[in-house]
């Protein structure tokens, strides 16, 4: 469910995105669909390895890349995307940067918002023992 959810973010995520920024577009809003799934099973088989690629760097960096890590992985993420599917395009590098900042937002709220449902007690899951 958590899956299915997150594909529905990042789809409607895509669709914005192509009606707000000038140089992204879609031909449909089953295209934003398929470029949530794309994306997502990009970021699944290759954004570790991008994430290891950048890791000595980040350690050069005394951390300070990491903070960025996940923008430079959604970007490269959403570059490939766009080489793979004809009915997505992303015809400038603002854009793609435009693009890559708001899926790292939303990602990050996503993700945020999906961890404080798990941990609070009504949700049932794993909220543990509760301390007076």
């Amino acid at each position: 469910m958590y899956m299915l959810l997150h594909l529905a973010v990042l789809a409607a995520t895509v669709l914005v995105l192509a009606r707000l920024v000038p140089g992204v577009r879609i031909r449909s809003a089953g295209t934003a669909v398929l470029v949530a799934v794309v994306f997502s099973v990009l970021n699944y088989f290759l954004g570790w390895f991008v994430r290891v690629l950048l890791f000595v760097p980040a350690l050069l960096t005394l951390g300070i890349l990491f903070i960025f890590m996940s923008f430079i992985v959604n970007t490269v993420m959403l570059w490939l995307t766009d080489k793979l599917m004809a009915s997505f395009e992303v015809s400038s590098r603002r854009a793609l940067l435009l693009s890559a900042a708001a899926i790292t937002f939303v990602n990050a709220a996503f993700h945020l918002q999906a961890a404080w449902y798990l941990s609070s007690p009504s949700s049932g899951y794993g909220a543990g023992p509760h301390w007076i």
